[in-house]
């Protein structure tokens, strides 16, 4: 879904493994990628640690917002 120019999708993390293995997705791709819940909150979505923050904070409403669509290589997590 497109919203002001940006793509952005609701995730779920289950396991630490799923974060380090959408950390490593993450950093492989160009633009910029960030997990935001709600207004507050927002996470580099390339730093394992700020992922790792995210899953342990167990965030609700979790979102992954990139400037270019990469859904398909982030379709593992992304709650239909």
């Amino acid at each position: 879904m497109s919203v002001n120019g940006n793509f952005v999708y609701e995730i779920e993390i289950d396991t630490m493994q799923d974060a380090k293995e959408l950390v490593g997705i993450a950093t492989k791709l160009k633009g910029k990628i960030v997990l935001k819940s709600g207004t507050k909150f927002s996470v580099n979505a390339k730093s394992l640690l700020g992922v790792m923050l995210a899953k342990k904070l167990n965030w609700a409403d979790l979102k992954i917002v990139m400037e270019q669509d990469h859904y398909h290589e982030f379709e593992k997590y992304i709650k239909n």
